[in-house]
């Protein structure tokens, strides 16, 4: 499995970056939306991705 950072941003919120460990990028960036939308309390539509990369840690 692999590391990626995600940052998303939330209107009114502003930026967020997860870090999520995914087999893909696909996966990475459904992990990240759901990490974020329950956190926030924040509807899956209103959170948008604007980078997403694969880290080594």
């Amino acid at each position: 499995m692999k590391w990626y950072e995600v940052e998303l941003e939330i209107p009114i919120l502003g930026k967020n970056f997860e870090t999520v460990q995914s087999t893909d990028l696909e996966t990475a960036k459904m992990i990240a939306l759901i990490k974020t939308e329950s956190q926030y309390n924040v509807s899956r539509d209103k959170i948008f991705i604007t980078k997403i990369k694969e880290v080594n840690l």
